[in-house]
């Protein structure tokens, strides 16, 4: 007994071929928007949401403590991530220098952008100016 006739998954017409190509283009630009996200658009919790104008502050009182461990941790985590040990030698005093130097420069951003800025340093050269 012969099986029947495997019926077409896409029906035959030009109003379906208009829908299909319709769905397609509209499933690139999804993909083309969400391949956008970027870092800027990560969250970062805890202390790295201290302004640079907060950690001005910190610093001249050495209230920093908080805020310094999350960088560093934030740093360890880069190295982790990464698999690059960028922090053999690292001196805390002189990492927060390069997060002073870029807060002095952007005090309105966080010391979680400052972090990255520093993250992206060393791992280009590992070792802050």
């Amino acid at each position: 007994m012969p099986l029947p006739p495997h019926p077409n998954p896409l029906p035959q017409g030009r109003g379906n071929i208009q829908r299909l190509s319709k769905l397609l283009v509209s499933l690139l630009l999804l993909f083309l928007l969400a391949a956008q996200a970027t870092a800027d658009s990560v969250q970062m919790l805890g202390a790295g949401n201290v302004t640079c104008k907060e950690w001005k502050s910190q610093r001249e009182t050495n209230e920093y403590f908080s805020a310094g461990n999350w960088i560093l941790g934030f740093l360890s985590g880069t190295a982790w991530d990464s698999g690059r040990n960028i922090l053999p030698g690292q001196q805390p005093k002189k990492l927060f220098v390069f997060v002073d130097n870029y807060c002095i420069a952007s005090e309105k951003e966080t010391i979680s952008d400052a972090a990255v800025a520093l993250a992206y340093h060393l791992l280009d050269n590992n070792r802050p100016e």
